[in-house]
């Protein structure tokens, strides 16, 4: 019923779960019971989780696409999801060439393979970072 109980405005699971390991009461219980390795890999996967969910809202502009020269599995899974890391061809939007290696999540009925075209996007928290947006139609 909940009449007792406080009501909490509708939380973004990303979120929550950054809260819940770094911040408070449950923060400083994670550094004295998780060992900073592990601590560290969470925090690796809570931010991949972000970065996969705001290429995936589409609220990013396209700002570069690649052509995937390798993708190797990492065994990592968030929500069933894998963890990759891909090798990239990118091309800006400008012109300029490069390759760049990239760890991301991806879904997992539409992994990367090698020879397809993805489209990258600029982290807004860190403008030289490259977010995977998803593959683009041929």
């Amino acid at each position: 019923m909940g009449w007792f109980s406080r009501k909490n405005k509708q939380e973004d699971a990303i979120a929550k779960a950054d809260k819940v390991m770094n911040k408070g009461l449950t923060g400083m219980m994670m550094k004295g019971l998780v060992s900073k390795e592990h601590r560290e890999a969470i925090n690796q996967s809570i931010h991949s989780a972000k970065q996969a969910q705001l290429g995936a809202s589409g609220s990013l502009p396209l700002t570069a696409t690649a052509v995937v020269v390798a993708a190797t599995d990492t065994g990592k899974l968030i929500n069933f999801d894998p963890i990759v890391i891909l090798v990239l061809d990118v091309t800006e939007t400008n012109g300029t060439t490069y390759q760049r290696t990239l760890e991301t999540l991806v879904s997992k009925m539409q992994i990367p393979r090698v020879g397809d075209r993805i489209g990258l996007g600029q982290n807004p928290a860190n403008p030289s970072e490259l977010i995977y947006m998803g593959l683009l139609p041929s």
